[in-house]
């Protein structure tokens, strides 16, 4: 008795690696998509705190991401009405105190620090630094800067790489896809 041979599909249905790997690739793409999408909105998350006073005025207050900067407000010094460290605990399960600096102008509150600090010091020599500058501003330039730019570097750029490496993944199975037609088209000739 002989083998049963495997069967044998008409050329037009027999599957084609060049299919699997067109479909793999625009897979890939589509996928790499949500990740280039919110790597670089995670980078420009803005951490970076900058507060610049001339001698005499005016004071800027900007912020920055690794991508862009924005200025927040512009003041003079007749509408700075002090500063002050605000103090409250954080929302985990070990409560601890927290502290951020917060100049009051008459605009409303402008916080000094994008996240909480959990050192008063850092918080407290900020507030004696701009309390200086206020009591005799005139004299010399302020300036404040806070980073905390840093979580964002490694989420956003954890991000952004896994969609770039996605993309040169698509990109060799394109390669990958156009060399199997090749064989194909030869296979068929």
């Amino acid at each position: 008795m002989s083998e049963p041979s495997a069967p044998t599909l008409p050329l037009d249905e027999e599957p084609r690696r060049s299919r699997s790997t067109a479909i793999g690739a625009a897979a890939c793409v589509l996928l790499a998509l949500p990740f280039l999408l919110l790597g670089p909105y995670l980078l420009d998350t803005k951490a970076r705190v900058e507060l610049r006073c001339e001698p005499g005025g005016p004071c800027s207050l900007t912020r920055a991401g690794w991508l862009t900067r924005e200025e927040v407000a512009r003041f003079t010094l007749d509408e700075v009405q002090g500063v002050k460290v605000e103090r409250t605990r954080s929302a985990r399960r070990n409560s601890v105190p927290i502290f951020r600096p917060e100049l009051e102008t008459a605009r409303g509150k402008l916080p000094l620090f994008q996240q909480w600090a959990t050192d008063e010091a850092e918080a407290t020599r900020v507030e004696a630094r701009v309390k200086a500058w206020l009591a005799a501003p005139r004299e010399a330039p302020l300036e404040v800067v806070r980073d905390d730019r840093h979580a964002s570097l490694r989420v956003g750029g954890a991000f952004t790489s896994v969609g770039v490496l996605l993309l040169v993944f698509a990109g060799w199975l394109a390669v990958r896809t156009r060399a199997h037609r090749r064989a194909e088209r030869g296979a068929t000739r």
